[in-house]
């Protein structure tokens, strides 16, 4: 197994919750390694785990340069700012939705800060993410334009033969408010391959957590978080470090039946390989102890073992920096693990789909409905037209001198 470089071992170490000796040594650990402050930085940005960094820091108090602690304490009081404005606005919505008779859950955001981490300002989140069931959608849309949202991803542009494509393409539709400056993200489906995990008890077994005194928000019961957490973390390959601090939250405080409980609920939902490859991560980079049955049990899996290297090797990119997206070739691996998450003959065709109509693809070149057979045959030359396009954008931006 590859080592992790000073400044990921520490952005790591600080995300191990909740606070205690354990957290506290590993941090104390890690930082005392040689490493570039700077570096440890853009790798807690680059993650989305400052709030947790500048905790795990401030409680262990490590040798470190004035102008380093004042610019992550500057960030921190930022993220917790846009914490607390999304979480208010949660509380709108979800009275706004309950006025309306329209059921919505909370994805991630807010709710889960509080579930995994007892602290709104802890976690970080760049949008409030709803889901609404594919009958609701539309009254959905007409609920948060009416607030004074509108979308922007897709454009509002573009064909309606375009946004058809689009539809059966995408899980989510993003949208904007000029007001408040806030993102959202509305769903219809949790992920956009429907055979990953069978959701069919997501609405029947919500629960509410509490953002303020009396207000909360509706979201996923306890099982279905747990599948939903794990399969969303290893369809995105694990490529940011907070997904991977939730889980190891939520099982910190769980005794051994209930992990061995939690993983056999998303094993009977079809992501057991999800659940697995989430529980070695948490073993091998926050330094989670497991149930003895499930350690065993996945050590013997090759797949499972092949899955946690590729996640890792996701993560720790650049020394932990870059983003694998950011790569030439950089997806090819993740795309391969996606498709070994299931053995389900279903689940692996429509990844395969996903993988031969683009997006990107469709908003680059409007063909007539007749012709939205072509997409997955000129899928290959638009690639390497982006990329062409891309690198000459590159080479045209003037360089810095040293």
């Amino acid at each position: 197994m590859m080592s992790l470089s000073p400044e990921f071992s520490l952005v790591a170490a600080c995300t191990i919750w909740p606070p205690s000796d354990r957290r506290d040594e590993a941090i104390r650990s890690a930082a005392a390694q040689p490493l570039s402050w700077t570096h440890f930085l853009r790798v807690a940005r680059r993650h989305r785990v400052v709030g947790l960094v500048h905790d795990g820091l401030d409680r262990t108090k490590p040798d470190m340069a004035p102008e380093i602690a004042r610019e992550l304490s500057s960030q921190t009081t930022a993220r917790v700012l846009e914490s607390l404005a999304m979480a208010a606005e949660a509380v709108r919505l979800q009275r706004l939705f309950d006025n309306a008779g329209v059921e919505v859950l909370f994805l991630k955001g807010s709710a889960l800060a509080m579930l995994a981490f007892g602290n709104l300002g802890l976690r970080e989140s760049k949008d409030i993410d709803l889901l609404v069931s594919n009958h609701d959608l539309p009254a959905a849309v007409d609920l948060i334009t009416g607030v004074g949202y509108r979308r922007f991803d897709p454009p509002m542009d573009i064909s309606d033969n375009q946004l058809q494509m689009l539809m059966s393409l995408r899980r989510d539709l993003g949208f904007f408010n000029e007001q408040t400056g806030l993102h959202l993200e509305l769903h219809w489906r949790p992920f956009l391959n429907p055979y990953a995990a069978d959701v069919s008890s997501i609405m029947a077994k919500s629960q509410v957590v509490l953002l303020t005194g009396t207000a909360g928000v509706q979201t996923l019961g306890e099982e279905d978080l747990f599948t939903y957490l794990c399969v969303h973390g290893a369809l995105h390959w694990w490529t940011q470090l907070k997904w991977l601090a939730d889980i190891g939250a939520i099982i910190a405080v769980a005794a051994d039946d209930k992990v061995e409980r939690l993983c056999q609920a998303a094993e009977a939902k079809g992501a057991g390989r999800a659940a697995a490859q989430a529980m070695r991560l948490c073993q091998r980079v926050l330094y989670a102890g497991l149930p003895p049955s499930l350690s065993t049990q996945y050590a013997h899996s090759t797949t499972v073992r092949w899955l946690e290297k590729t996640a890792i090797n996701a993560m720790t990119a650049g020394r932990g920096e870059i983003d694998r997206h950011e790569l030439r070739f950089g997806t090819t691996r993740g795309s391969l693990s996606a498709l070994l998450l299931r053995r389900n003959w279903r689940y692996r065709l429509t990844e395969l789909r996903t993988l031969l109509i683009n997006e990107s693809d469709i908003l680059a070149l409007r063909l007539p409905r007749q012709l939205n057979f072509l997409y997955p045959i000129i899928r290959f030359p638009l690639w390497i037209w982006r990329h062409v396009r891309k690198r000459q954008a590159d080479q045209s931006q003037p360089t810095s001198s040293k």
